[in-house]
C-alpha cells in the first residue's frame, strides 16, 4: 500500500505542462524540448521551495547553510533539466511526458503534481510527528532519517524514473547521474546536520508544515 504526496503547481506552469503534453500527443511537428524544459524546471523548483523554503524561514538568520544548500539544489535544477531534455526530438519526449502526465491531477481549484510513498514510511513519520508534538527530542533524528526516506521516493518517481525513459547516452546519462547524486546527498546531509541544530519543538512545525503535503485525510489526526 501506498499514499501520496501531493505537491502544488501554479496554474500557468501546470497549463504549459498540460499544453507541451496534448502538443506531443498530437504528433507537433515543432521542436518542443526547449519549451518543455524550461517547464519542467519551473516545475522542479516550485516543488522544492514550497516543501524547504518554509524550513530556511523558519530557521530565520541563524542557518545560513540551509539557505545556501537550498540556492544551491535550485540553481542545479535550472541549469541542467533544460539541458537534459534538449538532445531529444518530440517522439522521444513524448513516453516521458505522459508518465509525469498520470502523475498530475487538479482538486478544489488547484493543480498538483504527486508522487506514491510507502505507507508504512508514512505511519512512521507520523508517528515521530507525534512524539516532536510533546518535545521529545530523541525523536528528531530518525523523524530526519524517515523523512529523508520520502524525499528520496520523490527523486526516484519525478527524476530517475523520468530520466531513466529518455535513454540517454552513456556520457550525459553519467553526468545526470553524478549531478542527481551529488545534489541530493548535499540535501540529505544538510537533514541530518538539522537534527543536531534543532530541538523537536521547532522541528515539529516543519513536520506540520510537510505532512499538509500528504493527500490523505489521516493527517488530520496529526
Amino acid at each position: 500500500m501506498s499514499q501520496t504526496i501531493a505537491l502544488k503547481l501554479k496554474p500557468e506552469t501546470y497549463k504549459r505542462f498540460q499544453e507541451i503534453y496534448t502538443q506531443l500527443n498530437a504528433n507537433e511537428k515543432s521542436a518542443l524540448a526547449k519549451s518543455l524544459g524550461e517547464n519542467l524546471a519551473d516545475i522542479a523548483c516550485e516543488v522544492i521551495d514550497q516543501v524547504f523554503s518554509p524550513l530556511v524561514r523558519m530557521a530565520g538568520s541563524g542557518d545560513k547553510e540551509s539557505e545556501k544548500v537550498l540556492k544551491q539544489v535550485l540553481e542545479t535544477l535550472r541549469k541542467y533539466m533544460p539541458w537534459s531534455v534538449s538532445f531529444f526530438g518530440n517522439d522521444r519526449l513524448t513516453p516521458m511526458v505522459n508518465y509525469l502526465e498520470k502523475l498530475t491531477f487538479s482538486k478544489n481549484g488547484h493543480d498538483y503534481l504527486s508522487y506514491q510513498v510507502d505507507n508504512a514510511l508514512i505511519t512512521e513519520l507520523l508517528a515521530y510527528a507525534d512524539h516532536m508534538k510533546e518535545g521529545k527530542n530523541q525523536y528528531v533524528a530518525p523523524s530526519l532519517k524517515a523523512f529523508t526516506q520520502v524525499v528520496d521516493q520523490g527523486v526516484t518517481s519525478l527524476i530517475r524514473e523520468p530520466k531513466k525513459m529518455l535513454k540517454f547516452n552513456m556520457v550525459v546519462d553519467k553526468t545526470l547521474n553524478g549531478v542527481i547524486n551529488v545534489t541530493t546527498q548535499l540535501g540529505y546531509k544538510r537533514f541530518d546536520k538539522l537534527a543536531t541544530m534543532y530541538d523537536a519543538k521547532m522541528m515539529s512545525q516543519f513536520f506540520d508544515h510537510f505532512l499538509e503535503f500528504l493527500d490523505d485525510p489521516a493527517k488530520t489526526s496529526v
